[in-house]
């Protein structure tokens, strides 16, 4: 995979980043994820559109741990990305914007990417056009 440019589904999904951890939301499927240790920064060059190599080549530059390990992680966290749906392949070659070397760099932590549907209704619900005569929404057929 690691020539393969993915980017995240900006159509689909909306996230935002608070304390170091994403929250991400599948406007498409209703799931909600949460995306902690090294995954914000992955999920931050997936936004200009990145390949596997890229990313850990921008994680070297600011984390200290085993490249393999690195690349592994990496690897995996790709593939749960696109399983979920949260990532498509790319097509802006060159898109990606490496980070910033640190003055000191920090400890690689595996991304962890967590699922929740307990939500799932509430994020399929079209409040503007799905609404009942009294005006609440109702989910979409």
């Amino acid at each position: 995979m690691s020539e393969q440019r993915l980017r995240i589904d900006t159509e689909n999904v909306v996230h935002e980043t608070v304390d170091g951890e994403l929250i991400a939301i599948d406007l498409s499927g209703g799931s909600y994820y949460s995306l902690s240790g090294s995954g914000p920064a992955i999920w931050g060059l997936l936004l200009g559109s990145a390949t596997e190599a890229e990313i850990c080549e921008a994680l070297a530059l600011t984390h200290e741990g085993e490249p393999e390990t690195i690349r592994s992680e990496v690897a995996r966290l790709l593939e749960q990305l696109l399983e979920s749906g949260l990532a498509v392949p790319g097509d802006r070659a060159g898109a990606t914007r490496a980070p910033d070397a640190l003055a000191e760099k920090v400890t690689f932590e595996p991304p962890k990417l967590e699922r929740y549907t307990d939500m799932k209704d509430y994020f399929l619900l079209d409040p503007i056009h799905e609404v009942d005569t009294a005006g609440w929404p109702r989910p979409a057929a």
